[in-house]
């Protein structure tokens, strides 16, 4: 069970990340894009830093303002 946590940390750490890089590619702040999908700015933070896991539908509509695919690529590597 904790093996399971512990790849799910990972994932979300590393979609946040993703998310962020892609939103600072865009030159868009945190507070631009809270405005465009309706989510709060410390939640959209909170997701970046893979601190909250995003659901779905939130997934969706961040990609939806970013006009990026919602197939992203995260590569999670367990153990050495």
């Amino acid at each position: 069970m904790q093996v399971i946590k512990t790849i799910d940390s990972y994932f979300y750490k590393e979609l946040g990340l993703q998310l962020r890089n892609i939103r600072q590619e865009q030159r868009l702040t945190l507070n631009e894009i809270s405005k465009k999908t309706g989510y709060s700015r410390p939640l959209i933070d909170r997701w970046e830093l893979g601190i909250t896991k995003i659901k779905p539908s939130q997934f969706e509509r961040i990609c939806n303002v970013l006009s990026i695919p919602t197939m992203l690529k995260v590569d999670v590597q367990i153990g050495l």
